[in-house]
């Protein structure tokens, strides 16, 4: 018998559901308060209808693939679980509060289960567990520390009341087996045992209704324990209960609102526009180490996300090269799917991007965003329409830049120059002679004690002792590899130039003197020798060099 890959896994699901949730309503629910058993009924009847309308809807597009899809996150399915995990916190939160009849170690007993399921909740939408190392590890370790708290608690308790601590066991077994055992199974294809199928045989559909079924089967148990602390809630107790579902709902919402405030608050505004729509409306770039950390603030319809991945380099500005990156898919956590697929909600990204150890410090390095798809078989750049910011090509948005500091040597007691913006020049290093038409080597050591903020220029005067005529030559001070608006307090460097010489430079004696000037307007900086002397006409002198 040749059988569907889906019309199995129905049968399974279906197979799942009848025993349980009779044996539910023939031996717990009848001994909840009606307040308890409208709550558990009402989240059973949400959730068989997600369960059902996830299995008929025949998806037309990739946005109502992924708005029903059991495998992925931030849309129906995956709302209702968070949903249903922070109802269970909630129950417990509710009864250790409003229970103080209760022994104080059920009541702590429901304090720690109410934080750790308003955790799994905020997990369960957020993926928070992806940036933890292990988490699988150090879940299992929760899962047990509950499992231990509950089996103690259970025996101290009477028998009458043991019945719901075996409840929220299984209940915790059944998700379990579902969020790991059921994930780690094979996928059989064409086959399993004497059953044959089309296709391969996918699981995560009942792997997601085995979470659904042991989370409400907790939810009841917690319920069963509210019941028997509180027989007779008052009214504002029960419609605190009944609004746990919809603070839940309203914190979702909630959150999906995060990212209009941040923008206004944390984040440096921007305007860049990619082809589909896609626009970026801000970002915020932190720096801690060897890691810089990329916070983008997305904008686009609903369906323009799906598929679309985002990536930051960070670029060496002398010869263009990534020297670090991240590539991501869109995180689209804050889309509100109540309002559909033309809704433009605005995404919060935030990428971390760790250079390599080998990088060499006091490198100019641009941080650069690109966005792309995945399309016939290749990751395919999207094109910048429109921006504001920089751009490297007409696929590059450059979002600002950054050098990696070094360990700066000690001060030398010997400075050459003292420059009122900050910087000081510590050392000169020149030969004694040179030839016309050679390249003239000059190694300059420079500290800064503040952050630069601006582009300087440094400059050489060669003045000849006899004529007085003199010839100039100009560049960046450490060169195009780190400008001086990117100096920082500390830095310590020196640069070696080669100078190129006319040919037809005079031969003789040449007084070689420098200084720095603004980039924007060209004005001198004023600078003092070792003693405090203001340098005349705002230039230092190096030596003389002749010049064959």
């Amino acid at each position: 018998m040749l059988l569907s890959t889906e019309s199995l896994i129905r049968l399974l699901v279906l197979l799942l559901y009848v025993p349980v949730c009779l044996a539910a309503y023939r031996l717990l629910l009848p001994r909840l308060s009606p307040s308890a058993k409208r709550l558990a009924g009402g989240m059973l009847a949400a959730q068989v209808v997600v369960i059902l309308l996830a299995a008929q809807i025949q998806p037309a597009t990739r946005f109502e693939y992924w708005l029903w899809n059991f495998h992925e996150e931030w849309n129906i399915p995956a709302t209702f679980a968070a949903v249903q995990l922070a109802a269970v916190g909630g129950v417990a939160l509710l009864a250790s509060w409003f229970a103080r009849t209760e022994a104080a170690l059920s009541r702590w007993y429901w304090v720690g289960i109410g934080l750790v399921f308003l955790f799994l909740a905020v997990d369960e939408y957020l993926a928070l567990h992806e940036a933890i190392p292990e988490w699988e590890l150090r879940y299992i370790a929760l899962g047990a520390a509950v499992v231990a708290a509950t089996l103690a608690l259970a025996w101290r308790s009477a028998p009458s009341v043991r019945k719901w601590h075996a409840s929220l066991l299984f209940g915790l077994a059944m998700s379990v087996a579902g969020a790991m055992l059921v994930n780690a199974l094979p996928i059989p294809c064409d086959g399993l045992g004497p059953l044959r199928f089309e296709g391969c045989l996918e699981f995560y559909f009942l792997e997601e209704s085995l979470e659904f079924l042991g989370i409400w089967l907790t939810l009841v148990a917690l319920l069963g324990q509210f019941s028997d602390a509180l027989p007779r809630a008052t009214r504002k107790v029960r419609r605190l209960l009944y609004a746990l579902p919809a603070l839940a709902i309203l914190a979702i919402f909630l959150n999906s609102l995060t990212p209009r405030l941040e923008i206004r608050l944390l984040a440096q505004p921007a305007s860049a526009e990619f082809r589909s729509g896609i626009h970026l409306r801000g970002f915020h770039i932190e720096r801690s180490g060897q890691a810089t950390t990329a916070r983008l603030y997305l904008a686009a319809r609903q369906a323009d996300f799906m598929g679309l991945g985002v990536s930051i380099h960070l670029v060496d500005q002398v010869s263009g090269e990534s020297i670090a990156s991240r590539d991501e898919w869109v995180d689209r956590q804050h889309g509100v799917w109540l309002l559909g697929p033309d809704y433009m909600p605005m995404y919060r990204q935030t990428m971390r991007v760790t250079l390599p150890p080998q990088t060499p410090p006091n490198r100019a390095l641009w941080v650069v965003l690109t966005l792309w798809r995945w399309k016939e078989g290749e990751y395919a750049r999207m094109k910048v329409i429109g921006s504001e910011l920089q751009l490297l090509d007409d696929r590059q948005v450059v979002l600002g830049e950054l050098a990696l500091p070094s360990d700066a040597p000690a001060p030398s007691p010997t400075s050459l120059a003292v420059f009122d913006n900050g910087f000081t020049l510590e050392e000169a290093e020149l030969p004694e002679s040179a030839q016309a038409g050679d390249a003239l080597p000059l190694r300059f050591a420079w500290r800064s004690d503040v952050d630069g903020i601006e582009d300087h220029i440094q400059f050489l005067h060669f003045v000849h002792d006899e004529s007085g005529a003199w010839w100039g030559y100009d560049q960046q001070p450490l060169g195009r590899r780190l400008p001086t608006r990117l100096w920082y307090s500390g830095l310590g460097d020196s640069e070696t130039w080669l100078v190129p010489l006319p040919e037809d430079l005079a031969p003789g004696r040449y007084a070689l003197y420098t200084g720095l000037y603004r980039a924007g307007d060209l004005v001198r900086v004023p600078a003092t020798d070792r003693r405090g002397r203001v340098w005349l006409d705002q230039r230092v002198l190096l030596g003389s060099v002749f010049v064959e």
